[in-house]
């Protein structure tokens, strides 16, 4: 994969760990978060990361990365660290522009985590999608959605 989508993956990532959060109280509530993303590390399994040669399917991408709140979140003001996102990104199939892909992930928060899935850095559209699957404390029976590009994003998250 060439290092422009190295770029992609690591702003998006970011965005990703929106996902994290939910403070809404009541059943069926939903809530609209936004985080920023700090320390991002990408690691290659099965392939060299720094190379422009395409990915052998089944290769992964691993990113982890900090969270930080773009909002005062968790008792925490803007800007605290309050987590961390962990993204596993499999290459299935090499079709060009952008071959195709699934991405899991889980993002680790003051009182919980919640899981994520999507196609992330594989998709040709402007935004990136991800489904939130569940988590474990106050994030058990969430879902919504993740909704990054363009340096934004946008989380629902519904309980």
């Amino acid at each position: 994969m060439e290092r422009k989508r190295l770029a992609v993956l690591a702003s998006l990532v970011g965005l990703v760990a929106m996902v994290c959060v939910s403070q809404a109280g009541a059943q069926g509530s939903t809530a609209v978060l936004k985080f920023h993303s700090a320390n991002q590390t990408f690691t290659g399994v099965g392939f060299n990361i720094n190379s422009n040669a395409a990915p052998p399917i089944g290769s992964q991408y691993v990113v982890t990365l900090t969270l930080v709140n773009a909002a005062p979140q968790f008792g925490k003001p803007a800007g605290a660290k309050v987590g961390r996102v962990l993204l596993d990104c499999t290459i299935l199939s090499l079709n060009m522009p952008n071959g195709d892909g699934i991405c899991s992930g889980i993002a680790h928060v003051p009182n919980g985590y919640l899981t994520f899935d999507g196609n992330g850095p594989f998709s040709t559209s402007k935004h990136q999608h991800y489904a939130i699957t569940g988590g474990v404390g106050p994030y058990a029976n969430d879902r919504g959605q993740i909704r990054s590009g363009g340096g934004t994003a946008i989380v629902t998250l519904t309980r």
